[in-house]
């Protein structure tokens, strides 16, 4: 395309595409889908507002595609089964802010529109795939286990700081995460609270 001075633009449809989802990411992770506006989002990727429209045709749209962008299994599910205690609470532990989908869902929670998106996403994106790195038995049961475990320790760590997670105790917190994670991987813990197969 020809500007007015004669010179060609070229226009970066993927790199403005990514700018918006980045900032879309990060508004609805720290404001929730009903405090976020596409203005908000368009101002924090530098673009304009009908720009964001044009690319997503809406905010429900954005934030759909915002959760399916940030929501990232595979770093979990490459881990070997055997170790993925640990190595999960390794992955958490070295996180410097709360993962932005969690954060996104939780602050989005009360938007009916955007609840149902976030229990889709949670479902296809987290809970499916865990249940078919688990396998039998209670291979779902299980996924959901470890989906309460797992956000239940960050929501209290980083997004609603609570004192038993100070910084003092949380090498000791950090164990009984890998350890009840394990257990449930291992599957020695079943769905209703007692070993698999009881």
């Amino acid at each position: 395309m020809a500007s007015a001075t004669g010179k060609t633009v070229v226009r970066d449809a993927e790199g403005t595409r990514a700018r918006i989802l980045a900032a879309a990411c990060m508004q609805f992770g720290a404001r929730g889908f009903a405090n976020t506006g596409v203005r908000d989002i368009a101002a924090e990727a530098s673009v304009n507002p009908a720009l964001v429209l044009r690319y997503f045709g809406s905010k429900e749209a954005l934030f759909r595609a915002a959760l399916d962008h940030s929501i990232f299994m595979d770093p979990v599910l490459e881990l070997e089964p055997a170790k993925m205690g640990r190595q999960v609470v390794e992955i958490f532990l070295a996180a410097d802010e709360m993962p932005s989908p969690l954060s996104m869902m939780i602050l989005s929670a009360g938007d009916p529109t955007a609840h149902a998106i976030s229990v889709r996403a949670l479902d296809e994106k987290v809970i499916r795939p865990l249940a078919d790195y688990l396998g039998p038995p209670h291979a779902e049961a299980r996924a959901a286990c470890l989906n309460l475990l797992w956000s239940g320790f960050l929501t209290a760590w980083k997004l609603l700081p609570i004192a038993p997670l100070s910084d003092d105790r949380l090498p000791m917190i950090a164990t009984w995460l890998a350890d009840a994670t394990q257990a449930i991987v291992d599957g020695r813990f079943g769905p209703t609270g007692s070993p698999s197969g009881s």
